[in-house]
């Protein structure tokens, strides 16, 4: 019996000193435990959320580690620059979300290179920022597969707006596209959903070469500035593309909602000690201690009995 109480104890006592690893917040900012945005994505773990606070920060991301959330505290004034170099922010993983920033200024001759740019990238979301003066606003690249782009404000982009290159199944809905040379360019691509989306000025609104991307849903498309009259919009490219329940005014385009882990048990911020080590959040801690409080009352009482 005392066997087990010392057990008991023991494993007790592991818990109180490591808990078991969970998710954190990486708090990125002046004065925070992070200056870059980048070196927080180095040190992020699956489920984590990176916050970044308000301001400019000259940087190329790279995004390869899976199910981890980047989120600008302010879209307005949390800006990531590319000062014309490649992309922004370029996502090689799968299940990961973007929100709340403002991302300009893309280089790189490439339909690959974008403001944000997802290769091989599926389950991603990109969400709730304004996306300007880019080369490509967004870029769905090769096998780039069920991706939202959402709440979004897409402009003044010297070639597209969104560039869509043999991915499938990506939806596109509530966004402003607006002044780009070409709105929305699908190439060789199909099974896209484009809906609820204003086009704006763009030189040429959207382009489908294959004619297989649906451009409304449930009969209501998308709001085209240069439409005239009722019926069909036409889009250029392959045979059959056209958005045939064109809307008659402009979509009001808000804020979507980003799942994120709770901020119970499950999701604590990140705690930075003294000494600059990180301590992350235990969420299955409570519930570890319950089950050894039970064996410790358990074996204390049968050993009352004895």
């Amino acid at each position: 019996m005392n066997k087990i109480l010392i057990g008991a104890l023991g494993a007790f006592i592991v818990l109180l000193n490591i808990g078991f690893a969970g998710a954190a917040t990486l708090n990125v900012g002046a004065g925070q435990a992070y200056t870059t945005i980048q070196s927080a994505i180095d040190a992020a773990n699956t489920g984590d959320i990176i916050s970044v606070g308000e301001g400019t920060y000259t940087e190329n991301l790279i995004i390869k580690k899976d199910g981890i959330s980047v989120i600008g505290k302010n879209k307005e004034k949390t800006i990531i620059d590319a000062k014309k170099t490649g992309s922004a922010i370029r996502i090689e993983t799968n299940n990961v979300i973007i929100s709340g920033f403002t991302i300009q200024n893309n280089g790189g001759s490439g339909t690959y290179d974008a403001g944000v740019s997802l290769y091989n990238a599926d389950n991603n979301m990109i969400a709730n920022s304004i996306i300007m003066n880019n080369n490509v606003g967004i870029s769905l690249y090769t096998s780039s597969n069920n991706n939202v782009v959402s709440g979004n404000y897409i402009k003044s982009s010297g070639r597209y707006g969104i560039f869509i290159y043999t991915s499938s199944d990506n939806k596109i809905y509530n966004n402003n596209i607006e002044s780009n040379q070409i709105g929305i360019y699908a190439d060789s691509t199909s099974t896209n959903h484009i809906y609820s989306n204003n086009f704006i000025d763009n030189k040429d609104q959207a382009y489908d070469n294959s004619g297989k991307n649906s451009w409304y849903e449930e009969k209501s498309g998308n709001y085209w500035s240069s439409s005239k009259g009722s019926g069909a919009f036409v889009i250029l490219g392959g045979t059959g593309a056209n958005d045939s329940y064109p809307l008659s005014g402009k979509v009001s385009i808000k804020d979507v909602s980003i799942p994120t882990l709770s901020s119970s048990a499950e999701q604590k911020s990140q705690v930075v000690k003294a000494e600059g080590a990180t301590e992350k959040s235990s969420p299955g801690f409570a519930v570890s201690l319950a089950v050894v409080t039970i064996i410790v009352i358990s074996a204390l009482k049968n050993r009352k009995r004895m």
